[in-house]
C-alpha cells in the first residue's frame, strides 16, 4: 500500500511541475507588454546605442556636433550631471545641455572622440567612439 501511495504522490508531483510553466505562461503570469528593463535596445533618434553598466547611451553624430541621449535599464530619460567630449586626443570640451540630451560641438572631420558622462556618484560612464 505505501509503494501505491507513493507512485500516485509521485506521479501527481511530477505532473505539477511538468504543467507549471505552460500554467504560467499559457494565463498570462510571465507575458507583459510592458518593456522589462535592459529589453529595449533600439535607437530612437538615429544614432548608435550603447548600454554601459545600467545606462543606455545613444550618440548621434553630426557633421559639427554630437549629440548624447542618456537613458536608464527602462529607457527613461536622465540629465546627467556632467558631460565632456574629447576628439582626437584634444582636451576635453563640456557638453551643453538643451532640452532632453547633451550636445557636444565636434570638430569636422575628427575621426574619434573620448565621451564621459557624470550620473551620480563614482566615477564616469567612458566610452571611446568609434
Amino acid at each position: 500500500m505505501k509503494g501505491a501511495l507513493a507512485y500516485v504522490a509521485a506521479t501527481v508531483v511530477g505532473l505539477v511541475l511538468f504543467a507549471m510553466p505552460f500554467l504560467w505562461y499559457g494565463l498570462g503570469g510571465g507575458h507583459s507588454h510592458v518593456a522589462a528593463p535592459h529589453s529595449d535596445h533600439g535607437a530612437r533618434h538615429g544614432g548608435h546605442l550603447l548600454m554601459l553598466y545600467d545606462y543606455h547611451l545613444e550618440l548621434v553624430e553630426h557633421r559639427d556636433s554630437v549629440e548624447l541621449y542618456l537613458s536608464d535599464v527602462s529607457r527613461r530619460p536622465l540629465r546627467p550631471d556632467s558631460c565632456a567630449a574629447a576628439f582626437d586626443d584634444h582636451r576635453p570640451t563640456p557638453c551643453e545641455w538643451r532640452s532632453h540630451r547633451s550636445v557636444v560641438a565636434k570638430p569636422i572631420g575628427a575621426q574619434t572622440g573620448i565621451y564621459q558622462v557624470w550620473v551620480g556618484e563614482g566615477p564616469p560612464l567612458m566610452l571611446k567612439f568609434p
